[in-house]
């Protein structure tokens, strides 16, 4: 469903508009992760048939279907780089056509831990591996920011790393606009069941009403292959594009929450109180 519509918005774009970000939506429509966790959230946003909705940083095709296909209201999908939010206001401005397809769709550059939208604005709230990224606290105050502005009653639906203990992942080069200057970066945090619990249930504003879990099986074997050839601060993606389809169908599978792997995926779905 998502890939088909990645592959169909990049050909209106590259009809009409910016060929670079026309043309990776039709070459890497998906990634690994997405494969699962996109489906996922889009099923549960429409679900809640909600009237607004606020994308924290994932990708963007995702808020663009909601728009087009689903004809929410309004989506607010937001990134802390200007740079993505430009490249996807050329993108959709291009794709929109006639049909003004887009024309629910806000482009924002907002950062998670002080989101710029009033108290109990959103009906429903996404965020796909995202809040994972934000460093030492943030992930905590994006947390109670989500809270903030979600309305009594209203839904979020969080994708992040999980395993049995709780680690932090760090890295060995430039990421994210940082430069590495031979301090390892941080990268990501992997949750367990407690730090779940303590960090991203905003104090217990939020609660659970829906918990499950993708074991990640042969990624690792996949990407130490890889590895061998491609260096470590270039994205795998940009070399299998459409393969990333068949490697997320079949590493991405469901599992028993109390059962993870070397590298698993939770799935929260969380209700505001």
């Amino acid at each position: 469903m998502l890939a088909r519509y990645s592959v169909a918005l990049g050909a209106r774009g590259v009809r009409r508009g910016p060929r670079r970000e026309a043309a990776w939506r039709v070459w890497m429509p998906l990634d690994v992760d997405r494969v699962a966790e996109l489906p996922w959230v889009a099923s549960r946003i429409v679900r809640a048939r909600p009237r607004r909705v606020l994308d924290i940083a994932s990708p963007k095709l995702l808020a663009c279907w909601l728009a087009d296909r689903c004809r929410v209201e309004q989506v607010v999908a937001t990134d802390l780089w200007p740079d993505e939010v430009d490249s996807w206001r050329r993108l959709t401005a291009a794709a929109s056509g006639p049909r003004r397809r887009y024309d629910g769709l806000r482009l924002e550059v907002a950062d998670a831990t002080r989101l710029p939208y009033e108290d109990a604005s959103f009906d429903a709230l996404y965020s796909a591996s995202v809040l994972e990224h934000i460093a030492d606290d943030g992930d905590i105050a994006a947390a109670a920011e989500i809270a903030r502005v979600l309305r009594p009653g209203a839904i979020a639906a969080l994708t992040v790393p999980y395993g049995r203990e709780h680690r932090e992942e760090h890295v060995e080069h430039d990421l994210y606009g940082r430069r590495y200057d031979g301090r390892p970066l941080f990268f990501q945090r992997h949750y367990d069941a407690g730090t779940i619990d303590g960090r991203l249930l905003a104090g217990g504003a939020l609660e659970v009403v829906e918990r499950g879990m993708w074991r990640k099986e042969g990624i690792q074997e996949a990407r130490g292959a890889l590895r061998r050839v491609v260096p470590e601060s270039w994205e795998i993606g940009r070399f299998l594009g459409p393969g990333l389809l068949v490697l997320g169908g079949r590493a991405m599978r469901d599992a028993p929450v109390d059962e993870p792997g070397e590298e698993n995926v939770l799935r929260l779905l969380l209700r505001r109180r």
